[in-house]
């Protein structure tokens, strides 16, 4: 935000995150500009106007050198005052996705998005591709086993495959956007309570130095023995080193579970675009990401999701869809 009395530039808390996340959500290569607006406008970000961005809003913030700590004018480079939002890297990262993205692509060899993804499930060798009649056909490659039954299954057969395994933990729109809502909720509470939280350590703290001053009085005025102060100085001094250790924990964690939970929310969203997208290279990507143990069995793909993942992978379909946001179906993350 420009602060036009004091003539200085100083960050936005609300909108500042949610800018920088931007960058982030690009500069991975998995989301289009498209993309990032949709998940953008779902964590809360708009216009001073209360607007959905635009594309090319999106687009002109991505290329706007001002977030990583430098502005130009009048041609010339020069060093801002205001605290960067992002690392040069991070920008420069996203310069190259846009690159890549606007450079025409040459004729290569045919690409196989499923290829190195997937083992059969009964052999356990890999599956392997080919090209057979002007079709994409993948099949074991029977290396360890030439008497594996498994059969081929075409490239468009195994994408509706993948497409089913990313509807399996995905959100649709209106679940993430109340999950996201009930998370700012638990955040401005969490803020709140946290205050109240750290600032009656600090009094415990504080009331302990005062202890240790009324303390030392006593001995210098000989009220108690050395033997005395000693011991009692030493308990307090413990006490004091607890408390303080929790509240720098306390303050170094936090909350710290929040933004996380908030990214797990936006890419369980993505995976239902990306599932409806019918882009088999961003639903390879993102399968790859969130699961190990990726098998092909009877022209079935099955996946083990890491983690959270699998809170959502083991729903049923009607729990996660977007008429499931009531008291009878709601799911929450653990912490």
């Amino acid at each position: 935000m420009n602060d036009l009395l004091k003539h200085t530039i100083y960050k936005d808390p609300e909108r500042f995150r949610l800018v920088r996340k931007i960058f982030e959500l690009y500069a991975t290569g998995n989301y289009s500009l498209k993309d990032v607006r949709k998940l953008i406008t779902s964590a809360g970000l708009l216009s001073r106007k209360k607007n959905m961005l635009s594309v090319s809003n999106i687009q002109s913030i991505l290329s706007n050198s001002f977030y990583y700590g430098v502005f130009k004018y009048n041609g010339e480079m020069y060093d801002g005052k205001h605290e960067p939002m992002i690392a040069k890297k991070l920008f420069e990262a996203c310069q190259k996705v846009m690159a890549d993205r606007s450079r025409p692509k040459k004729p290569s060899q045919k690409e196989y998005p499923f290829r190195n993804m997937l083992n059969c499930g009964e052999c356990g060798c890999a599956i392997t591709s080919e090209t057979q009649k002007g079709h994409s056909y993948y099949r074991c490659t029977k290396k360890r086993d030439k008497k594996c039954s498994q059969k081929y299954i075409r490239e468009e057969v195994l994408a509706e495959e993948v497409a089913n395994e990313l509807q399996k933990v995905s959100l649709s729109s209106a679940w993430a956007e109340w999950m996201l809502g009930e998370l700012n909720k638990e955040e401005a509470e969490a803020a709140q309570s946290g205050a109240v939280f750290a600032q009656n350590l600090k009094d415990k703290i504080k009331e302990l130095e005062g202890k240790l001053d009324l303390l030392l009085d006593a001995h210098l005025d000989g009220t108690i023995s050395r033997e005395e102060y000693i011991a009692k100085k030493e308990k307090i001094i413990t006490e004091k080193a607890e408390l303080s250790e929790k509240l720098k924990d306390f303050e170094r964690n936090g909350n710290h579970w929040l933004e996380p939970a908030r990214q797990f929310i936006l890419a369980a969203q993505q995976a239902k675009i990306i599932a409806l997208q019918e882009n088999p290279v961003a639903g390879r990507d993102f399968i790859k990401r969130i699961s190990s143990n990726r098998v092909l069995l009877s022209q079935k793909v099955a996946i083990e999701p890491k983690k959270s993942w699998q809170i959502l992978y083991n729903l049923p379909a009607e729990a996660r869809s977007a008429e499931a946001t009531n008291s009878q179906h709601t799911i929450w993350l653990p912490r």
